[in-house]
């Protein structure tokens, strides 16, 4: 009989030929190229659709910023309406018409501190039943036809 023939002992104590763990000699332990190639496609899938909500995430960012620069600018305009002496005559029938800034007077004080190209209307409505005017704020981007923000208000011309 063989000296490995009918040897029980323990395991520790058997020897292997070429040494290491039976994962190692019979190749079953590591990952294959397969399974890596794999891997590495579904982590770039993964990444792919965290970097396309990102960038979505940047531009509804970027667009709120805008709206709150315009609404800013909307409530500048409406104050200096607001702190006229008599609002009614301070803007006339005929309000402003939609201008880019620097405003004119009386509109000069109202400055755009954001990085945002706005353009402003004032429009001014009157009442014939009612002694009040409806002043309307416009905010608009260049080149757009709809107001980006609106802000209104009721002024008494007595």
């Amino acid at each position: 009989m063989g000296r490995h023939a009918g040897t029980t002992g323990p395991p520790s104590r058997r020897r292997r030929v070429g040494g290491g763990t039976p994962e190692a000699v019979s190749g079953a332990g590591g990952f294959t190229l397969l399974e890596l190639l794999v891997s590495l496609y579904l982590l770039s899938a993964i990444a792919l659709f965290i970097l396309q909500v990102f960038i979505a995430g940047l531009f509804h960012t970027g667009r709120a910023n805008e709206r709150a620069a315009a609404t800013m600018l909307a409530s500048q305009v409406m104050e200096q309406v607001r702190a006229s002496v008599n609002p009614y005559t301070m803007v006339g029938f005929t309000g402003l018409a939609r201008s880019p800034l620097p405003l004119p007077a009386p509109y000069d004080a109202v400055q755009n501190p954001s990085p945002y190209p706005l353009e402003v209307a004032v429009v001014v409505a009157p009442d014939d039943a009612l002694t009040l005017r409806t002043v309307t704020v416009q905010v608009f981007r260049p080149g757009q036809a709809t107001p980006l923000v609106t802000l209104g208000t009721l002024l008494d011309d007595n």
